[in-house]
């Protein structure tokens, strides 16, 4: 069965979009088939993994799949393996998605089912928007997993019991199968005193719906990100430590998918 994992918050600037691109070079590497959509209006993930000017993009649009009927879905293939289903950066037809009706949220999956393609993948990851609504939504609909990146510094965790509830309330009305794989801490200051006492008590609060594993403040995330390159494949110390990191929560993720 196709795993479909989405990375979410409605907050930005957490590191979602960062461990989404990761994982998909993570399992493309270890030979998976990925398809990765990109569900945030923003389009980093799009950017990052195409490595192409938007004008030689190919196939279908991610803002497609919310057509009431798109049974002919054509990812786009990227130059590193995995397939994707794209949007332009800050793209308006996208952000519109959220004035249409509420049933559009049965959109994406009803496509991607009519058209066949997820028997093509083992894994489908998808880049949510950093905000509730439609998008968010049907991404959540759509998936048998969710993965929630938060911070611990200053207003960071504002919005993540929003989230939760959402999460919730999706599973009881939309996706009974959706399963919480829980949050990650991202972007940790483990020299800064109030970061680490949030993160215990974070810890204490909801023990099972935090990842084992944490990442660090890692410059070289971005770096890698910015390159749209794993960032295992950086030669600098600095980079290997944001690996092991990076990776300790992959590997965690994909024990909890199974």
């Amino acid at each position: 069965m196709t795993k479909i994992i989405s990375f979410s918050n409605q907050k930005g600037g957490v590191g979602k979009s960062t461990i989404c691109l990761q994982s998909v070079f993570y399992l493309v590497e270890a030979g998976y088939r990925v398809l990765a959509i990109d569900f945030d209006p923003q389009g980093n993930t799009s950017s990052r993994l195409s490595q192409s000017d938007e004008s030689s993009y190919t196939g279908t649009p991610s803002v497609r799949l919310f057509d009431e009927s798109m049974p002919d879905i054509q990812p786009m293939k990227c130059e590193r393996g995995m397939d994707l289903i794209w949007t332009t950066k800050n793209d308006p037809e996208l952000s519109e998605i959220e004035s249409l009706p509420l049933s559009c949220v049965m959109h994406p999956i009803t496509n991607l089912k009519a058209s066949g393609i997820l028997d093509n993948y083992d894994y489908v990851l998808v880049d949510c928007p950093p905000s509730l609504g439609r998008k968010l939504v049907a991404a959540l609909t759509m998936s048998t997993h969710v993965i929630c990146p938060v911070q611990v510094s200053g207003f960071a965790l504002d919005g993540v019991e929003g989230l939760l509830n959402t999460i919730i309330s999706v599973q009881e009305e939309l996706n009974p199968a959706l399963e919480n794989t829980g949050m990650v801490i991202n972007n940790l200051k483990r020299g800064f005193e109030e970061d680490m006492v949030t993160r215990d008590e974070l810890r204490k609060a909801v023990p099972d719906l935090v990842y084992k594993a944490e990442i660090g403040v890692r410059g070289q995330l971005d770096v890698a990100n910015l390159n749209g390159v794993p960032v295992w494949s950086i030669k600098k110390t600095s980079a290997r430590e944001a690996a092991k990191e990076i990776r300790a929560v992959i590997e965690e993720l994909m024990e909890k998918v199974g």
